[in-house]
């Protein structure tokens, strides 16, 4: 079923650090549109005690919940109004939420040095935010898993999370859409986790540290529409075309961590390093697309799960998908790349299948990049699947296949072409050509023969299908011209299909 309330419970905590600025701000302004903005979104925001002298506002016993339900819980908090019309807000030290219901336990914040700065920003607010050190500590339990029909036993996890130099922005500015801003940097973002299941036999730990954490995110709600009240694929459709729309994109240095994982069925041990990315995404009225890289990754596993370690290494690594979001007269553009290079395994992994060496060792190397034009409609096709009906199925216009390219144990597949697309049969019909060339299928043939993973009759199969599809154009090196022309005629090589 759709639905956007869980969405729409994201933003609900951040709507209460907005308002509408004015020229001077006071710490009571800054104190009553929280209220005011918690009363917009069912929260009740409130303080046992308040107290106004000089310019300065002490809260103590604050807490922000729904009405009659337990929320987050700050012990003190000092707001002081600046020289400059700006208003620094000091929290105290005890910042904390009780969990009640099925999942039980606590959530605690603490700080080294955490200050916010409200400010006047284009005629909405913004807090400026730093701290040397600002950590989150968790401990809950929650119902397992009963194979018996026994009452299942507890699973507990627990953790921390922690920023290390944190600093950034949040804005809210208001408008014909309202808009929220977040800027976040440290120098260091790192966690710790523990989880055992007594039902499923497991226990699990983790660790990871990540250096120099950038990250920008960019929300903006239709005025016209609130997004909590949006409850149908038409009020998603309304709120995009009105402008609700999200982008983020983040940057990361050197980051390292572990897992291990108890169990009598799967244990693991894991080390994990990776180089330095970036990553970005957007989701507005014309475009989903997402968008990342990495310079590199190391993941090393102690004999467990398998008996002997393994080691796997790649080189830099890239992932983009684009898609069109809401149909018009205009086609959108569409696209998938994927790049995985020097991908590589350590000997003792390779002899559990190949002790031989039939196999050659080389690094494998992936590479996706394909685009062109397409009509779709998310929400259309979100309708229709909620109704039962017939799906919406997207109409392509074109494709581009610029890479399509697999090196693996010493054969390499490589791929390119056009095409073009006719929608006014009710199914697309393609005219265009693509090219594709493989070197070393033979071979690769014969070793996985040797190591015992293919047998002789299904390799005759496969190179059967080779001869039929593909033409030799030199030593261990097969072609093929696959045309698509009018009359949904299929050509391979010049011959029509069936051949």
């Amino acid at each position: 079923m759709f639905q956007m309330k869980s969405f729409a419970a994201a933003p609900a905590f951040a709507l209460l650090l907005g308002g509408t600025a004015h020229a001077a701000l006071t710490a009571d302004q800054v104190w009553q549109s929280w209220k005011n903005a918690g009363a917009l979104v069912g929260l009740t925001v409130s303080a046992a005690t308040e107290n106004t002298s000089g310019g300065v506002l002490t809260l103590n016993g604050i807490k922000i919940a729904p009405e009659g339900m337990g929320g987050l819980t700050i012990s003190d908090m000092v707001l002081t109004e600046q020289s400059d019309g700006s208003v620094a807000i000091t929290p105290g030290a005890d910042i904390g939420m009780t969990m009640t219901g099925e999942t039980e336990g606590s959530i605690k914040v603490t700080h080294d040095g955490l200050i916010l700065t409200a400010r006047e920003a284009d005629g909405g607010l913004a807090y400026d935010y730093s701290a040397a050190k600002l950590d989150v500590v968790y401990d809950s339990t929650y119902p397992g898993y009963s194979f018996d029909g026994s009452e299942p036993p507890k699973v507990t996890a627990s953790g921390d999370v922690r920023f290390s130099n944190l600093a950034g922005t949040y804005s809210d500015r208001p408008g014909t859409n309202r808009t929220f801003g977040l800027d976040l940097r440290a120098d260091e973002l790192a966690y710790n986790t523990l989880s055992d299941d007594p039902g499923m036999e497991l226990k699990q730990t983790s660790t990871s540290a990540t250096q120099d954490i950038r990250v920008s995110l960019a929300l903006a709600l239709p005025s016209t529409i609130e997004l909590a009240a949006i409850a149908s694929p038409a009020d998603f459709g309304t709120a995009l075309k009105e402008g609700l729309s999200v982008s983020l994109s983040m940057t990361q240095g050197e980051s390292v961590g572990t897992m291990k994982q108890e169990s009598p069925y799967l244990p693991m041990d894991l080390s994990m390093k990776a180089g330095g990315g970036d990553a970005s995404a957007l989701f507005n009225r014309d475009t989903f697309s997402i968008k990342s890289t990495a310079t590199g990754l190391d993941i090393e596993s102690a004999p467990g799960a398998m008996p002997v370690p393994v080691k796997l290494v790649s080189g830099p690594m890239a992932f983009g998908l684009t898609a069109p979001v809401i149909a018009t007269e205009a086609a959108g553009d569409y696209g998938l790349v994927l790049k995985l290079s020097q991908f590589s395994l350590n000997e003792e992994a390779w002899a559990l299948f190949d002790p031989n060496g039939a196999l050659k060792r080389d690094a494998a190397d992936i590479a996706i990049d394909i685009s062109g034009k397409a009509r779709m409609d998310v929400p259309a096709m979100i309708a229709a699947d909620e109704a039962g009906g017939p799906p919406a199925v997207p109409q392509p216009e074109s494709l581009n296949i610029t890479e399509l390219a697999v090196k693996v144990a010493g054969a390499a597949l490589a791929a390119t072409g056009a095409f073009t697309f006719d929608n006014s049969f009710g199914m697309p019909m393609p005219l265009g050509e693509a090219n594709v060339n493989i070197t070393g299928a033979n071979a690769l043939i014969d070793g996985l023969i040797a190591t015992g993973l293919l047998s002789d009759q299904d390799a005759m199969g496969a190179r059967m299908m080779m001869g039929i599809f593909m033409i030799p154009a030199g030593d261990d090196s097969l072609t093929s011209k696959i045309e698509a022309k009018e009359g949904m005629q299929i050509l391979v090589n010049g011959q029509p299909l069936p051949m």
